[in-house]
C-alpha cells in the first residue's frame, strides 16, 4: 500500500503540474502545486512537504536556486527534492545531484520510474525525520545531563529539571515525586500546591504504580483509568499521562509523570524518551539528596554545638562553686536565661518531704522557695519517685500535676530528676504557658543538665563534708608524724591516744596492744587519755571481743560478749562505745576505743571510717616496730650464714650495682669491700657478668656454668628477689664450684661416646650427645628393622682358612655394610656371624627414616655386589646376600645387667624382619606391607616396589603380605 504523505509539484508548465498531481492524488498522496520558484518558497514558509517535486528550468529563481536556499536552512527538517529536466546528458545529472538534489528524472518522464522513486524519497525522508527525532532527544538528555550537574541544590536542580523536560515534550505539567530518607516530597514545574495526600497517591495514583511495579506506564485516556486521581478541574482536564520511575541500584528513588489534555498524546517515543531521562537523573537525585541530608546534619550539628556551648557555659559554673545553695539558685537562673524557658525550679527530697530549693521565672514562684509537698506529690515527685523523666503536656489534664506556688496558668511541665549514680538528690523542672511546650530535645537537654546538676551536688555536699574532714585529717597526719619518729617507743602510744582524742572530739581514748606472743594475749600496757585506763576495763573488753571492723556499741546490757562490764561501764559514765580493731596479717593485735556517750556530737558513719584509717596506721606503726626488731634479728643471723658459706654470693639491685658479697666471693672474684659500685667495673670475665645479667629469662630465675682463668668451673644460679607486693628490688647470684663434677662429666661424655660409635656414624654420635636427653633409657616407638645375610656362607666357612675367611671376606663384608648404614642415618644394632641387623630410628628419629632405609637397602645389595665381584676375581667365590626390611613398634633402648648392658631393639618387628630376611634369594630385597604402607603418598621410589603377596612367615598364625625392590642387578641363584 502507498503511504500517504504530502507531495509539492512546483513547475511552470500547468499541464505538467496538472499530471503529476492526478497521478499522485490517485497513488494516494496529498498534492499542493506552485507555478515558480518564488510561489515554492513562500508556501515552505508555511507548510513542510514531505517531498518535493522541482523543474530545473523555470522562469525568474530556476530550480537549482531553489534548491540550494532550502538546503541551506539548517532549521528547516530534512525534505527530499527530485529534480526533473529536459537534459539527460550526464553531466546535467552530475551538476544537479552536485547541486544538492536527492534524486534525478529527465523528461519524458516515465510515471511507473516517477512512482518508484517518490516512495524511495519518502522512506529516505522518514529516516532522515526518525534520524532528527533521535538527535534531539540526544540533545535534550545532554542539556539535562549538564543541568543535572550544576547543582545540588534539590529545589533548584528539579525546578530546572521539570522546565526543560516538559518543554521538550510538550507536556502541559511535568512533576516528580521524591522518596526521600525523612520525607516524600512534590515537586512541579508548576507552582500550585498539592491537592491529593501524597500517601494517597503512593497508594492508588499512577506514580504509587509505578514506583511499585518498577515499569513505565501510558494512559490514553485519563477517564477510563482509576489510577489518575482528580479533584480539581485543572486535574479532571487532564487526558493523556505518561510516568516512569527513577531507579538507582534496585532502588526506588522517585517517579517523573507527565501529563497534556489531548487523549492519545503521548506515544512509545516520549516513554523511551522518559525512561531515558529517569537513567540519567537517577545519580544526580541521589546525589542532591545526599547533599540535602549533609546539610540538614550540618545545620542540626551547628545548632547541637551551640546547645553544647551553652552547657558547657553552665557546667563551668557548676565547677566553681561548692555552696549548694548557691549553686542551685544560680542554676535555675542560667536555665532561664540561657534557654529561655518561662518558669524553671529544682526541688530537692528531704526525707518524707518535697522541698522547693530554687526557683527562676517571676516573684510568684521564687517567693514560694521552702515550700514543701509531700514525696510522692507533683509531677517532680513521680520524676524522683521513677528515676526518669516526665512530660505533662497539659498540666489541667493530669492529676499528678501539684503547685509549689507557679502562678495558674501554667499549662506544660517537664520535670527530670536530679540524680548520681548513688543518690537521687531531687528533680528539675521547666513549667510552660502553652501546652504541649517540651518535646524530646527539651527532654535531652534537661537530662544533660541534671546529671552535670547531679555531680555537682554531690560534689557539692562531698566539699562541705570534706571541710569539717580537713581538721581531723590534719591531726591524723600529726599524729602519723609522731608514732612514726620512734618506732619502738612506747611513748608514741600515750601521745596517739590523746590526738585520737582530739581528733574525735571525745573525753576518753584507750588503746590496747597484744603481746607477741599467742593470740588474743593482751599484756601490753594500756594507753589511755587521763582516767580511761583506771575507769574502764579496757584489756578486759579487748580479750573478749574479736572485731574484724570497727564497731559502735550503745547498749551493752544486749551484748552478749559486754554485758558482764555494764555495770562498770554505767558507774564511769559510758554509754556508748566506738571500737576499732588493730589488725595486722588478719590477727588483732589491738584495740581502739573511744567514748562517744556525749550527745552533744552525734557519732557518723564518715566518724566510723576515719576511726578505721587511724586503727590502720597505729596497727601499721606498731607491726613496723615489732618487724623492725624481727628484720633485724634476721639481719645478723643472715651475716652469720654468709659469713660462714663456702660458696661464694652476691646480691646485685636493679640497677647492676653490687649490694653485698660474702667472703667466699670477695676471695674468688677479687672483690675486697666495693658494695655499692657497678658489677661490670669490679668484674673482667665476660663469661660472669653474662650470667649475672638480670635483664636474661625475663627476670626468671636461671642457671649458667662459667670458667674461670685457674680453670674452675662454676654454676652460676641467678634469682630474682622481690618484695612483699613482688616489685623487683634485686637479685641473688649464688657460684658454686662444680670443677669435679664437670670433670666426670667429661669422662662421662667420652664413655658414651666410644659406646655410640660401636652403633652409630660419628656424626650421629655427636648429635645424640649435643641433645642432652638421658640416653639408654628403654622406651617403645616405631622403628625400620633391616636383615642381611649372606647366602652360601656355611659351605664357604666350612672350606676356608680363618684368617681368609675373617680378614678379606667378614671384615670387608661389615666394613662396606656399615659404611652404607652410617651414610644413610642408620644404627649397626649388632653383628650375627655372616649377617647383620640395622636399624632406622634410633637413638634419633627423623621423618624420612622409612625412605632412608629403603635407599640404604638397595645400597646395601650394590656395595655387596662390589665385593662379590672382587671375591670372585681373587678367590674364585659367588656369594649372594639376602635383605629383609620390616617396620613397627618395638623396644630401644639399653637392655641387660648392670654388669653388661647393650643398646638395641626388641620385637615382633625383629623377628618378621628376619623372617623376611630368610625368604629373599640372592640379590633379593623383601619388604613388609607395614613399611610399604608408611611410607609418604608423595614419595616417587627411584625402582619399583613390586607386590609378591600374602606368605606365613614361621611363628605367625595370619599370611604377610610382602614387596620386592626392583632394582638394576642380576639376580644369583641362592647358593
Amino acid at each position: 500500500m502507498t503511504e500517504p504523505a504530502h507531495i509539492l509539484a512546483v513547475d511552470d508548465d500547468a499541464t505538467i503540474r496538472r499530471m503529476l498531481q492526478i497521478l499522485l492524488t490517485d497513488a494516494g498522496y496529498r498534492v499542493s502545486l506552485a507555478s515558480s520558484g518564488e510561489e515554492a518558497l513562500a508556501y515552505l514558509e508555511l507548510v513542510t512537504p514531505d517531498l518535493i517535486l522541482m523543474d530545473v528550468v523555470m522562469p525568474g529563481l530556476s530550480g537549482r536556486e531553489v534548491m540550494r536556499r532550502i538546503k541551506e536552512d539548517s532549521e528547516r527538517p530534512f525534505i527530499p527534492v527530485i529534480l526533473i529536466t529536459g537534459r539527460g546528458d550526464q553531466e546535467s545529472k552530475v551538476d544537479a545531484l552536485d547541486a544538492g538534489a536527492d534524486d534525478f528524472l529527465v523528461k519524458p518522464v516515465d510515471l511507473t520510474e516517477l512512482l518508484a522513486r517518490v516512495r524511495s524519497m519518502l522512506r529516505l525522508q522518514r529516516s532522515q525525520r526518525s534520524l532528527r527525532a533521535e538527535q534531539r532527544k540526544t540533545e535534550l538528555l545532554l542539556h539535562l545531563t549538564r543541568e543535572l550537574g550544576t547543582t545540588l541544590d534539590l529545589d533548584q536542580l528539579l525546578t530546572h529539571f521539570l522546565n526543560r523536560l516538559a518543554d521538550a515534550v510538550g507536556a502541559v505539567r511535568a512533576s516528580i515525586i521524591l522518596l526521600t530518607s525523612d520525607q516524600t516530597r512534590l515537586f512541579s514545574n508548576t507552582r500550585n500546591r498539592p491537592t491529593i495526600p501524597l500517601a494517597d497517591i503512593l497508594a492508588h495514583g499512577v506514580a504509587g504504580w509505578v514506583l511499585r511495579e518498577r515499569t513505565p506506564v501510558i494512559i490514553e485516556d485519563t477517564r477510563t483509568d482509576p489510577r489518575w486521581m482528580a479533584v480539581t478541574a485543572q486535574q479532571r482536564a487532564v487526558r493523556s499521562v505518561a510516568a516512569a520511575p527513577i531507579v538507582r541500584e534496585g532502588h526506588a528513588l522517585a517517579a517523573i509523570t507527565l501529563v497534556h489534555h489531548t487523549p492519545g498524546y503521548f506515544t512509545s517515543e516520549h516513554l523511551d524518551l522518559l525512561n531515558s531521562v529517569a537513567a540519567q537523573s537517577a545519580i544526580a537525585l541521589e546525589n542532591a539528596e545526599l547533599f540535602r541530608l549533609t546539610r540538614s546534619q550540618r545545620d542540626l550539628l551547628e545548632r547541637r554545638a551551640e546547645e553544647l556551648q551553652r552547657i558547657n557555659q553552665v557546667s563551668r559554673y557548676l565547677a566553681e562553686l561548692m555552696s549548694p545553695d548557691q549553686l542551685l539558685r544560680l542554676v535555675v537562673h542560667l536555665i532561664h536565661h540561657t534557654f529561655g524557658y518561662p518558669i524553671v525550679t529544682i526541688v530537692l527530697r528531704e526525707g518524707e518531704r518535697l522541698v522547693l530549693r530554687a526557683a527562676a521565672g517571676g516573684p510568684v514562684v521564687e517567693q514560694a522557695i521552702g515550700a514543701s509537698l509531700p514525696a510522692g506529690a507533683s509531677v517532680a515527685g513521680w520524676a524522683i519517685a521513677h528515676q526518669e523523666p516526665l512530660n505533662v503536656p497539659d498540666v489541667r489534664q493530669d492529676e499528678r500535676y501539684a503547685s509549689f506556688g507557679a502562678e495558674a496558668s501554667v499549662r506544660a511541665e517537664l520535670a527530670v530528676p536530679i540524680q548520681t549514680a548513688r543518690e537521687v538528690f531531687g528533680a528539675l523542672s521547666v513549667m510552660a504557658y502553652a501546652p504541649g511546650a517540651f518535646g524530646e530535645p527539651d527532654i535531652r537537654l534537661l537530662s544533660t543538665l541534671s546529671s552535670q546538676l547531679g555531680v555537682a551536688l554531690d560534689n557539692a555536699r562531698l566539699f562541705d563534708t570534706e571541710q569539717r574532714r580537713v581538721r581531723q585529717l590534719g591531726l591524723v597526719n600529726n599524729l602519723s608524724l609522731a608514732v612514726t619518729a620512734r618506732l619502738d617507743s612506747p611513748e608514741n602510744l600515750a601521745t596517739a591516744a590523746d590526738a585520737v582524742a582530739t581528733i574525735f572530739d571525745v573525753a576518753l581514748c584507750g588503746i590496747v596492744l597484744a603481746g607477741s606472743g599467742a593470740r588474743n594475749a593482751f599484756q601490753e600496757t594500756v594507753y589511755a587519755t587521763q582516767g580511761m585506763g583506771d575507769a574502764l576495763p579496757l584489756r578486759q573488753i579487748a580479750e573478749r571481743l574479736e572485731l574484724p571492723a570497727p564497731r559502735i556499741i550503745t547498749s551493752f546490757e544486749s551484748d552478749d560478749c559486754l554485758r558482764e562490764f555494764a555495770p562498770q561501764l554505767a558507774a564511769a559514765g559510758v554509754t556508748s562505745l566506738a571500737l576499732a580493731p588493730l589488725l595486722a596479717g588478719g590477727s588483732q593485735i589491738g584495740l581502739v576505743a573511744l567514748d562517744i556517750s556525749s550527745p552533744a556530737r552525734p557519732f557518723q558513719v564518715a566518724d566510723l571510717a576515719l576511726l578505721e584509717t587511724v586503727a590502720s596506721l597505729l596497727a601499721q606503726v606498731v607491726q613496723n616496730a615489732r618487724l623492725y626488731r624481727e628484720v633485724e634479728d634476721e639481719r645478723s643471723t643472715l651475716g652469720a650464714v654468709l659469713r660462714g658459706a663456702a660458696d661464694p654470693i652476691l646480691l646485685i639491685d636493679p640497677h647492676d650495682r653490687l649490694l653485698l658479697a660474702n667472703p667466699a666471693a670477695e676471695r674468688r672474684l677479687d672483690l675486697g669491700a666495693n658494695g655499692g659500685r657497678p658489677i661490670d667495673q669490679l668484674l673482667n670475665n665476660r663469661d660472669v657478668l653474662r650470667a649475672l645479667d638480670g635483664t636474661r629469662n625475663g627476670g626468671l630465675p636461671l642457671a649458667a656454668e662459667v670458667a674461670l682463668p685457674d680453670g674452675a668451673t662454676f654454676n652460676v644460679s641467678v634469682a630474682p628477689v622481690r618484695s612483699a607486693d613482688g616489685a623487683l628490688i634485686g637479685r641473688v647470684a649464688v657460684m658454686q664450684d662444680i670443677t669435679a663434677i664437670k670433670e666426670l662429666e667429661r669422662a662421662e661424655q667420652e664413655r658414651l661416646r666410644a659406646v655410640f660409635r660401636r652403633y652409630v656414624s660419628p656424626q650421629v654420635v655427636e648429635e645424640v650427645l649435643a641433645g642432652g636427653a638421658d640416653f639408654g633409657a628403654p622406651e617403645e616407638r616405631n622403628v625400620v628393622v633391616l636383615f642381611a645375610d649372606m647366602r652360601g656362607y656355611t659351605t664357604l666357612a666350612e672350606g676356608l682358612e680363618p684368617h681368609i675367611l675373617v680378614g678379606q671376606i667378614l671384615n670387608r663384608y661389615f666394613t662396606a655394610m656399615t659404611e652404607v648404614l652410617y651414610r644413610h642415618g642408620g644404627t649397626i644394632d649388632k653383628f650375627m656371624g655372616d649377617g647383620l641387623i640395622g636399624v632406622f630410628g634410633v637413638p634419633i628419629a627423623r621423618a624420612d627414616d622409612v625412605q632412608r632405609s629403603l635407599l640404604a637397602a638397595v645400597d646395601l645389595q650394590l656395595a655387596f655386589a662390589e665385593l662379590r665381584e672382587t671375591w670372585r676375581r681373587e678367590l674364585g667365590l659367588n656369594l649372594g646376600m639376602g635383605v629383609g626390611v620390616g617396620y613397627g613398634p618395638a623396644l630401644v633402648g639399653n637392655i641387660g645387667s648392670p654388669q653388661r648392658l647393650d643398646y638395641t631393639v626388641i620385637g615382633d618387628v625383629v623377628n618378621t624382619a628376619n623372617r623376611l630376611s630368610g625368604l629373599a634369594h640372592a640379590d633379593q630385597i623383601i619388604v613388609s606391607h607395614r613399611l610399604v604402607d608408611a611410607l609418604p603418598r608423595d614419595w616417587q621410589a627411584p625402582w619399583q616396589l613390586r607386590p609378591i603377596g600374602p606368605v606365613l612367615l614361621k611363628g605367625k598364625h595370619d599370611p604377610h603380605s610382602v614387596y620386592e625392590i626392583v632394582y638394576q642387578v642380576a639376580l644369583h641363584s641362592d647358593a
